[in-house]
């Protein structure tokens, strides 16, 4: 997990997770710290992993959104963590649909909801803090706001669960590239739909991808900020082509060293100026 520029990576027996992450200019010329983040873990004794990337959210009524987002892909790593054995012994995908929606989600609101009582209890906000949020007379769960977008990788299927803006895409073998997880018609660029909400669990889009037959190359999970950056409308079509070409043609080590390069452009003033996050898991073949 990390909120300062940087490129990570791990491995399991049939994922590399490449991550890459940098503070937009926006929030480097109004002082703000990057507000995204992300997690990542094999877990034990299933081969599955699971990949978290959250997206604080800017506005002023949510100060805390950069621990908010940190809080965010913990939790939801850990919650994956108890999870992944039950996913990988259900029989069909529409059971691992179900178990995503009716356990997992509500599990990962629930925990977050909880650490951000602990983080609230033992750092109380500021009498400054405490000024913004009389204003709106929010609770304090308002201020640590985020988005999240959680997704479990196995060898023949990947369920992904998001609330709020960013984007899923997923890359085939054979070059097929895929948007999976569906759109989210309350989204209208300005406001997103957020883990700070009551209506948190409910408001979670789902999406199991099986590849038994045709196998994905990669998964792809971004913050807004790189979608905002891109030139093509919709973008996913040509720069998951790209992805495929280079990861194809380069080698995922290549790809990986590359990633702050796009990463760091997209968060530029030539970009979205926005702080952009992008994990790509890679299928080992």
């Amino acid at each position: 997990m990390a909120n300062a520029d940087d490129a990570s990576t791990i491995e399991s027996a049939k994922w590399e997770v490449l991550v890459a992450t940098a503070r937009g200019a926006a929030h480097n010329a109004s002082g703000l710290p990057n507000q995204d983040a992300h997690a990542f873990r094999t877990l034990a004794g299933t081969g599955v992993v699971a990949a978290a990337v959250a997206d604080g959210h800017g506005h002023v009524r949510h100060f805390r959104a950069e621990r908010g987002a940190q809080l965010a892909v913990a939790q939801a790593c850990q919650c994956a963590e108890r999870s992944g054995r039950l996913l990988a012994a259900l029989g069909t995908n529409a059971e691992r649909e179900e178990f995503a929606r009716e356990t997992l989600v509500p599990s990962v609101v629930e925990a977050w909801r909880r650490a951000v009582d602990v983080d609230h209890a033992e750092s109380p906000f500021t009498s400054a803090e405490e000024a913004i949020r009389a204003i709106a007379g929010d609770e304090p769960v308002i201020a640590y706001g985020a988005t999240l977008l959680l997704a479990l990788l196995a060898e023949r299927w990947v369920v992904v669960a998001q609330i709020g803006d960013g984007d899923v895409v997923a890359l085939r073998a054979d070059g097929a590239v895929e948007v999976p997880v569906p759109a989210d018609p309350t989204l209208d660029g300005q406001y997103t739909t957020s883990l700070c909400q009551a209506s948190a669990v409910s408001s979670f889009r789902i999406a199991v991808i099986d590849h038994s037959a045709t196998p994905l190359l990669a998964l792809v999970l971004a913050t807004d900020g790189f979608g905002n950056a891109q030139a093509s409308d919709p973008w996913p079509p040509a720069v998951g082509a790209d992805i495929v070409s280079m990861l194809r043609s380069h080698g995922s080590a290549w790809v990986g060293d590359q990633l702050p390069t796009w990463v760091e452009r997209c968060a530029s003033p030539e970009g979205s100026g926005d702080d952009t996050t992008v994990v790509l898991a890679v299928r080992q073949s």
